[in-house]
């Protein structure tokens, strides 16, 4: 056989052929996912996503308004609220410094803070990187202004909870961490980022109040028909930035300047190769496959591991991922309050080829009204997501969609009960009187905590939505075959001849209560996911649905005997 020799002409037409078919490729990916979230703005997406290969932006686009009042479009130039997203820049920073030789993580907190109380005194930068302090979540709402001495006087009253050493999230310590780099460097926060971190990534765009933005660009958040406004102004940046937010949340940007601050992670344009392994290595342990570094989380998927991290405040919300391995990013902002991790493993699915849409021709067929036995009407919808939604805002409606079967008649009566008596005194805004109800069922938390809380908290809603009207408890419904209860109440606002839903979940265990969340009338969907052409599922309650015809008629089959027929279409 004669050797065989390969001209550099046939080299070079290689090439060319193989980055021609990368291309197509990715422009074949690229209007999928543009396909995709065009079909996502018919469930209430608005916003904006960015995806780079190799360097390189594939896809960048806007869904939606950015300012419906204006009707501005989403593009990306889009200036919004990363929310937690801010988290990464503050690790960055303090590795930063740590290069300089001006810090270390495992430096104590209170060598670089003032009148640390002494159970506090054990805390390293590394347990603040990390959430590992064991500090609370926050000590205040994010518009209230407040300044370094302030905060800390109100942080230092608080007790060390005893996760300290574990996972428990808090955005108390990364404000802590901006107050440290700020006694380290001699800078305001926001400077030392500007000009350590974003100057030498070419990030123009991004910051709290540095930034020259174009009044046409900034985002309006909204939760559903409620107009929320711009972080900057609802937060009054303009006369200094709150520590509520300062270093754990807050910054804006836009999908271009994130993706420069992906590059310069990426190309170690800011820290280190050294500096930047300890950024986003795998410190703490958050559940099995998930581990958080210095501001960003490393999660184990079936073939390949992500890093990523989430942010936002109920109206502005955000996903950043990166492939380190693949040269792959991808970003998803939504100004609606959305949750952006399903549209964002969407995204992924689709640039991993392993996205299938749903049958068109049987979302148009199931999808419509249905009627339960007592006569009740509901809708049935088929999202972008491939899943079944059902709005479970009536009572009869949570309990047929969010039931296992498994209930103890007398058990769910009452933790019926036991919700009714403790919201009620919000009808009064008496908030010591929820508090000492809610404080017997809640252990390792004394009633004057709770009532700041929740004066805190529901003082908000009023604020937003006006006084509460009516309650009522929705039902109570069995986890994980009984062992837990998760009980649902509504309580209806009034402003200005509006009124407006919110829902409240307490999550039982015997006589303990674990944990209390809220959710929008827009949030009370349940969703079943696809699992073949006609059966869905949610692993939550473990309830399967099934499509199929009875009478000749489209109708779902919920669970094992609940047969509901489809009555009209969707106008």
């Amino acid at each position: 056989m004669k050797n065989l020799t390969i001209s550099t002409s046939t080299i070079y037409l290689l090439s060319i052929l193989l980055l021609s078919a990368q291309f197509v490729l990715a422009q074949k990916k690229a209007t999928l996912i543009d396909k995709y979230f065009r079909k996502a703005t018919q469930d209430g997406f608005s916003g904006v996503a960015v995806i780079a290969q190799k360097g390189k932006i594939i896809f960048a686009k806007g869904y939606g308004l950015a300012d419906r009042e204006k009707n501005i479009a989403y593009d990306q130039n889009s200036v919004f609220d990363i929310g937690s997203i801010t988290k990464q820049f503050t690790g960055a920073a303090i590795l930063k410094l740590e290069m300089e030789g001006k810090l270390k993580t495992s430096d104590l907190m209170s060598k670089y803070l003032p009148n640390v109380p002494a159970e506090m005194q054990k805390i390293t930068l590394h347990h603040l990187l990390t959430h590992s302090a064991g500090l609370p979540g926050g000590i205040g709402l994010d518009e209230e202004l407040i300044d370094a001495q302030a905060y800390l006087k109100r942080l230092y009253s608080e007790r060390l909870r005893e996760s300290f050493g574990s996972f428990a999230y808090s955005n108390a310590g990364y404000s802590l961490l901006a107050m440290v780099i700020e006694k380290v460097s001699g800078m305001s926060y926001e400077k030392y980022l500007q000009q350590k971190l974003f100057k030498p990534a070419g990030m123009t765009q991004t910051g709290y109040v540095l930034p020259k933005w174009k009044n046409e660009n900034i985002v309006i958040g909204y939760r559903g028909k409620t107009r929320w406004g711009a972080t900057h102004r609802k937060s009054q940046y303009h006369k200094g930035v709150t520590y509520h937010l300062r270093g754990n949340g807050g910054i804006m940007s836009t999908v271009l300047d994130m993706h420069k601050w992906y590059k310069a992670i990426k190309n170690n344009t800011v820290l280190s190769k050294a500096a930047t392994k300890k950024y986003l290595a795998k410190h703490m342990l958050i559940r099995e496959g998930r581990h958080y570094g210095y501001g960003w989380i490393t999660e184990q998927k079936e073939g390949r591991e992500i890093i990523w991290h989430t942010g936002g405040n109920d109206y502005f919300m955000n996903y950043m991922g990166f492939y380190p391995d693949k040269g792959l990013m991808f970003f998803v902002g939504c100004n609606t309050g959305k949750n952006p991790t399903p549209y964002a493993q969407k995204v992924d699915e689709i640039l991993h080829g392993e996205f299938k849409a749903m049958d068109a021709s049987l979302a148009k067929q199931y999808t419509g009204i249905y009627q339960l036995p007592s006569g009740q009407k509901f809708q049935v919808r088929f999202n972008a997501n491939n899943q079944l939604a059902v709005r479970m805002n009536q009572s009869e409606l949570y309990k047929a969609f969010l039931s296992t079967g498994k209930e103890d008649k007398k058990k769910a009566q009452d933790y019926d009960n036991k919700t009714r008596e403790m919201i009620t005194p919000l009808l009064k805004q008496d908030y010591a009187a929820y508090a000492k109800l809610e404080s017997q069922y809640v252990t390792d938390t004394p009633a004057a905590e709770i009532e700041q809380g929740v004066k805190e908290g529901f003082g908000r809603m009023i604020q937003m939505m006006g006084k509460p009207q009516s309650i009522k408890v929705l039902g109570s419904v069995a986890r994980q075959g009984g062992k837990y209860y998760l009980t649902a109440s509504r309580i209806t606002f009034a402003k200005a001849g509006t009124q407006t839903n919110m829902y409240f979940f307490y999550y039982w265990n015997g006589k303990s209560l674990m944990d209390v969340d809220s959710r929008s009338e827009d949030d009370m969907i349940k969703r079943f996911d696809q699992q073949e052409e006609k059966k869905f599922f949610a692993k939550s309650n473990q309830l399967a649905i099934e499509l199929i015809t009875k009478d000749e008629v489209p109708a779902i089959k919920v669970g094992k005997q609940l047969i509901l027929k489809r009555v009209a279409n969707l106008k």
